[in-house]
């Protein structure tokens, strides 16, 4: 539920690319704040209501409203119908000597008008309990690191028996703890921790442990406790549709609902080589997560997962469709979007009556990272559940399962509305097995087969018989061979789970195997990691015989692995054991160690490696590969082979690859790599030369310095980087050469750059004659980069400075080097304060800031009132555009990846909160993006985010997006430092005016209006092609066509649409030729997942010629119709500026009529 984890912003491709947000925290009771204070909205429930838009056709009520219950985080039903919910006032901190006191609350409406009209409060003394689930006679609550069990004895409605269940979770957030309790399909407990959460349990199978995101499954009977799913930032929302299957929502992800499955995993979960992805790109966070079932609803409402966009102060809908063994969500329109900023729904519910319950947490202030603990704005005290019916339409007849006998309880296993069957399955659980097993076997012999739900009911009745834990072989082989898909794959999760109990088990595994449906395959593959056996390994892997997607993949990928030892074994004995060698080559690729990569090799060889599976086979090379195999591929790229096959650049970039990470290299007569230096191919000829480095072939010193006199720019890089490598004095003396006087400015800092890695004290020296001449900014920003990358770097560089000469700009541009490139936690270093003294002494202090970056109160005070009465979000966008911030940020989904979206910034953040944000930006720093440093062995630095860590590599992404993979065996140093990639002073070349219409724009985005996101499905993410004057002169010759057929190698740069969806022209490049026509090129990519028809739906589609895939495509009025196979699709378009009256593009992907199509737009950098 994120009650909110801190957003911040990141450096992109150029430091004002960086404008944005990281908010600070101030000082607790500032005059400013308390000035604050008036923006506050009016706590009266009825006012809030009034706030509140409702679709066409639903309505809102207040249920409960304070004093009844405070701060609601959770909620869940008991079988009476009563509303169970856990409330804290004291987040997101007690104070210093205050005593716990957060409560459980009972809610009751006894009078049937849909309102509550009893409240008890069951339990207090609690310390901000984030979890509740009645069950068990009593009720499971979270309590910091542990959860608890809660009972009432004596029947007062208090409880008096408190029993501690599970301890041990991890404190290192407050709306990290364990949360989001759920009752499974099969009677299993399952919660949620978050990524700060560090778990250690004991149990009696041993210590659990879970490093970051995840679900917990638990059985409180024998207290078995395992993972269900690794990942996700802060999942505050779980939920299991009819057949079983269970999806996510994360209060701090970008991705929407995320589909889970016995051992998936996401973003954000340690030591993860791979991961899934949700099936939003783009969409906003998430809290809560419920199901529409029942009557009450109408059937177009039926089946919508609901979940709350707390920040934006909504509430979304999502419909599902089946695609291959998951699932494709759709966005429908909201159901609940409101203006006020303290509406904040965090979890949501579908009642026994059939009408949707919302938990309204009611609080301006949702950050607690980077607000102020004591911020007066937040509030402790409010608190609503609403609730939301259908106009006209009946309520569902409330029922009180608590006094049902067996039967009834059985009998309502039949009624449509999911909370009926799951509170009357959890009530017979509680029974215990020897009470209702005999009347549960007779329902299901007296069930009828004619009746359409026939074979959920036999589901239902399947799922009571595993809640007990009473194996039914013969119920689970009748629903094993369901007609319904839904139903054959839910009992496959319950063979698995019952495996060691079913005496012919791995058999109904091999039938499962085969089935016609992904679903059921997609369940089957994880059920076989019960038989460890080379075997099941085999079996598992004749699903590749059948279309694959990508959950399945990753089932398959997880279960080979696993089961590695045992089918590794196998083939060593007998090499065709798999029989298949697509089989084999899965199963090779899919693990990591030498052994596999070998064999991969030899079956390379033989002419059987998928080309699916060709870069998989590459990278294996280069991280497992013996010397062998690098023999064989320094082989392959001199063969004929790769000629034909276009695989040359692919050899090499592996053995390239290789060396980097392993430092191996082939021994195979190494002098040939001079053959390729001279090759047609840029990769090939890089590579060759680079490798001439890592080989350490001194022999070819010579030709590497010609190199670098007369090769293209990219080949004379590559032959600096060489001669580094090479590391002996020769080549030094070469590099040392390069940045003579008489050489060009370019190529002397490239090659000092390269020095600084050999000789930083030498490299220092030079630098110091370079800096004494002139040089452009960029140049100068360049160098100083390159110093800064070593740890000694500014301390070397202060000492041979100090006492020189040097042009005032150079000065000047040595401090915004300081101040944009240094890290903030090295910003208080001696040498980087050295470094600065020097260049201030020099001439460098800056000049006074256009938009001053240091205020007191009173100015804050004015510039917070200047803005709401001043402020034009539209310039502002435009300026947002112009620093480029999107090369770091998303909106909508579109932008860069290195900081958190933002397209709900402006309904989460107050305004002050982005002013300082802006002005301080390592203050504090957003959940997930702790700023790391690694060192290498050879003393450089790379510092950003970690994306992933494995026992291999770490792979870190810098300022810029670049993603770095540093092997483990090279690090020195890795650890978490201070502050954020984002420089300070960034916004100090802006007008006054200029700031004020910024911050007015990032306050306005996701709330109501025209700056907030629409749900359409607007291509977001871009291609433009570059003006360069080789593109003008291909287009001049060859047409426009030229664009598309591959004739040149073209430039393209990244562009993103508008909140609106649209792409303004005047921002983009464009070609002007001969016949004075001005052309811009842009281009955007789908990826269809179900090939059919569909419809892109321009805003004007004159003046623009199209082109999909490289076929000419014809519109009709403003729409094209297209019909598209499965796979990733481009479409490029070519806009006349000359007389398209429209200045923008925007382009709407919708679904055609009857169409099975299933298509999602691709977003990010």
């Amino acid at each position: 539920m994120n009650i909110y984890p801190r957003w911040f912003n990141l450096l992109g491709s150029s430091f004002f690319g960086m404008l944005l947000l990281n908010v600070v925290v101030l000082l607790p009771m500032s005059s400013q704040a308390q000035d604050n204070l008036r923006d506050v909205p009016n706590p009266d429930p009825q006012f809030e209501k009034k706030t509140l838009n409702v679709a066409e056709g639903y309505e809102i009520k207040l249920f409960a409203e304070e004093p009844m219950l405070v701060k609601p985080i959770q909620m869940n039903w008991d079988e009476k119908g009563r509303l169970w919910v856990v409330g804290s006032k004291n987040y997101p901190q007690l104070k210093p000597g205050e005593v716990a006191d957060d409560k459980i609350y009972v809610l009751e409406d006894t009078t049937g008008d849909g309102r509550a009209d009893v409240s008890t409060v069951f339990a207090e003394g609690l310390e901000i309990p984030t979890g509740i689930l009645p069950g068990d006679g009593g009720v499971y609550v979270a309590n910091a690191t542990e959860i608890l069990h809660l009972k009432d004895t004596n029947g007062d409605g208090k409880a008096d028996q408190r029993r501690r269940v599970l301890s041990g979770f991890g404190t290192g957030d407050a709306h990290h703890l364990v949360h989001t309790f759920r009752w499974g399909p099969a009677g299993r407990f399952y919660f949620n921790q978050s990524i700060y959460i560090h778990s250690y349990l004991e149990t009696p199978y041993g210590v659990k442990e879970l490093k970051g995101g995840g679900t917990w499954r638990y059985q409180p009977e024998t207290m078995e406790l395992g993972i269900y799913m690794r990942g996700l930032i802060n999942p505050w929302g779980l939920q299991f549709n009819k057949w079983g299957q269970s999806f996510l929502t994360d209060g701090a992800g970008r991705e929407g609902i995320n589909f889970a499955f016995p051992g998936a995993t996401f973003t954000a979960a340690p030591g993860a080589e791979r991961i899934l992805h949700g099936l939003n790109p783009g969409q906003p966070k998430h809290s809560g997560l419920d199901i529409i079932s029942g009557r009450h609803f109408p059937d177009s409402l039926r089946g919508s997962l609901i979940t709350n966009d707390f920040r934006a102060n909504r509430i979304n809908r999502f419909v599902l469709e089946e695609q291959g063994s998951g699932y494709v969500s759709k966005q429908q329109e909201d159901l609940i979007w409101s203006d006020n900023v303290a509406f904040r729904p965090v979890d949501i519910s579908v009642g026994p009556d059939g009408a949707i319950y919302v938990a309204d947490w009611y609080n301006p202030i949702i950050q607690h990272g980077e607000v102020d603990f004591r911020d007066p704005r937040r509030d402790h005290q409010h608190g609503r559940i609403w609730r939301i019916t259908a106009k006209d339409r009946p309520l569902v007849e409330k029922p009180d399962l608590s006094r049902a006998t067996t039967r009834e309880l059985l009998k309502a296993l039949k009624k449509p509305e999911k909370w009926t069957r799951s509170q009357a399955k959890r009530m017979l659980k509680e029974r215990g097995t020897e009470e209702i097993v005999p009347e549960l076997k007779s329902w299901v012999s007296d069930l009828d087969p004619n009746d359409a739900d026939y074979e959920h009911q036999l589901l239902e009745a399947l799922w009571v018989f595993q809640s007990v834990d009473a194996v039914n072989e013969l119920l689970l082989k009748k629903v094993l061979n369901a007609q319904k898909h839904q139903a054959r794959a839910a009992a496959v999760r319950v063979l698995n789970y019952w495996y060691d109990d079913v005496d012919d088990a791995y058999r109904l595994l091999q039938d499962a195997a085969a089935d016609e449906d992904p679903k059921v395959r997609l369940e089957t593959v994880i059920a076989f990691r019960n038989e460890q056996s080379a075997e099941a390994a085999k079996t598992a892997l004749s699903v590749l015989a059948s279309p694959m997607d990508e959950f399945l993949d990753f089932a398959l990928w997880q279960t080979v692995r696993e089961l590695e030892p045992h089918w590794m074994e196998a083939i060593e004995d007998e090499p065709e054991f798999f029989g298949n060698p697509k089989m084999k080559a899965y199963a090779l690729k899919s693990v990591n160690n030498s052994q596999a990569a070998k064999h991969l090799v030899a079956l390379y060889l033989e002419g059987k490696v998928p080309e699916e599976y060709n870069q998989d086979l590459f990278n294996a090379v280069a991280k497992w590969g013996r010397v062998e195999e690098l023999n064989i591929f320094l082989d392959l790229a001199l063969s004929d082979r790769a000629v034909h096959e276009n695989r040359r650049a692919s050899y090499l970039n592996t053995l390239e690859e290789a060396a980097r990470q392993q430092e191996k290299k082939p021994t195979n007569n190494l002098d040939r790599i001079i053959r390729f230096v001279d090759d047609d191919n840029e990769q090939v000829v890089q590579s060759a030369i680079k490798l001439m480095g890592y080989w350490k072939l001194e022999q070819f010193r010579d030709r590497l310095d010609d190199i670098t006199h007369g090769g293209n720019d990219m080949a004379r890089e590559a032959a600096m980087d060489a001669l580094a490598l090479l590391g002996d004095e020769q080549s030094r003396q070469m590099l040392d050469d390069l940045t003579g006087n008489d050489q060009p400015v370019e190529l002397r800092i490239m090659a000092l750059k390269r020095l600084i890695s050999l000789d930083i004290t030498k490299a220092a020296h030079i630098a110091v004659t370079l800096l004494q001449e002139t040089l452009e900014p960029e140049m100068a920003s360049q160098l100083f980069s390159a110093f800064f990358a070593q740890t000694e770097g500014p301390g070397i560089l202060a000492e041979k400075i100090s006492g020189q000469e040097f042009p005032k700009e150079t000065a000047q541009e040595g401090v915004k080097a300081i101040q944009q490139q240094v890290p903030y936690h090295r910003k208080d270093d001696e040498d980087v304060k050295k470094l600065q003294e020097v260049f201030e002494q020099l001439g460098g202090e800056l000049p006074p800031d256009r938009m001053p970056q240091q205020l007191s109160n009173r100015q804050m005070n004015r510039l917070e009132l200047d803005i709401k009465a001043s402020a034009d979000p539209a310039k502002g966008e435009k300026i947002f555009r112009k620093l480029e911030c999107m090369s770091c940020h998303t909106i909508g989904g579109a932008g860069g990846t290195i900081g958190p979206g933002v397209s709900s910034l402006g309904a989460n953040a107050p305004t002050d909160y982005i002013i300082q944000s802006l002005l301080n930006p390592s203050e504090d720093i957003k959940d997930g993006y702790e700023l790391n440093r690694v060192v290498r062995n050879d003393g450089s630095v790379v510092t950003g985010y970690v994306v992933n860590e494995s026992n291999s590599e770490v792979v870190i992404q810098e300022v810029a997006g670049n993603k770095v993979s540093i092997p483990q065996s090279q690090i020195d140093v890795h650890e978490t430092v201070p502050g954020s990639l984002m420089p300070p002073g960034l916004t100090a070349s802006l007008e006054r005016k200029e700031f004020i219409d910024l911050v007015g724009f990032l306050s306005k985005i996701g709330e109501e209006g025209e700056f907030r996101v629409p749900n359409r499905r607007y291509v977001r993410s871009w291609k433009v092609l570059s003006d360069s004057a080789k593109t003008v002169q291909n287009i001049s010759n060859n047409g426009l066509e030229s664009v598309v057929n591959g004739q040149e190698e073209m430039n393209w740069m990244p562009a993103y649409s508008k909140v609106d969806g649209g792409l303004l022209l005047q921002e983009l490049s464009f070609v002007e030729l001969e016949n004075g026509e001005k052309y811009s090129v842009i281009s955007f990519e789908l990826e269809v997942l179900s090939g059919g028809n569909a419809t892109l739906s321009f805003n004007s589609t004159a003046d623009i010629t199209a082109w999909a895939d490289q076929k000419p495509i014809d519109g009709s009025g403003d729409k094209y119709e297209v019909n598209l196979s499965r796979g990733i699709h481009e479409f490029t378009l070519a806009v006349n500026h000359n007389n398209r009256e429209e200045n923008s593009i925007r382009i709407e992907v919708q679904d055609a009529d009857q169409s099975p199509a299933q298509i999602k737009l691709l977003m990010g950098r």
